[in-house]
């Protein structure tokens, strides 16, 4: 894990140690259990909105720190945040 650029040794402790299931499960299970898979609220024709919540709050909080740092420093990582920031707010990134 640590192989991944932007993952220290304590983030993948952290991870290792708060999902043990980590490898065996599919994307999308490891993503709820991170509390990362969006939710989304509805009823019949009623569409609500969709939101992220549940999981496992340590998992969802690890890598905050590494990814800031990778979207700040990586070239590539940053392109990509600066697109998805310019579709909410034009302002975003200047």
């Amino acid at each position: 894990m640590v192989s991944i650029p932007g993952i220290g040794e304590a983030t993948a402790a952290m991870l290792i140690a708060d999902i043990p299931e980590l490898g065996t499960p599919e994307n999308e299970q490891v993503a709820a259990l991170a509390g990362l898979a969006p939710v989304t609220r509805q009823s019949g024709k009623w569409q609500g909105k969709s939101f992220i919540r549940g999981g496992r709050i340590h998992v969802r909080n690890a890598p905050y720190m590494p990814a800031l740092v990778a979207m700040r420093h990586n070239p590539n990582l940053r392109s990509i945040y600066l697109t998805a920031c310019r579709q909410l707010s034009p302002e975003c990134g200047t």
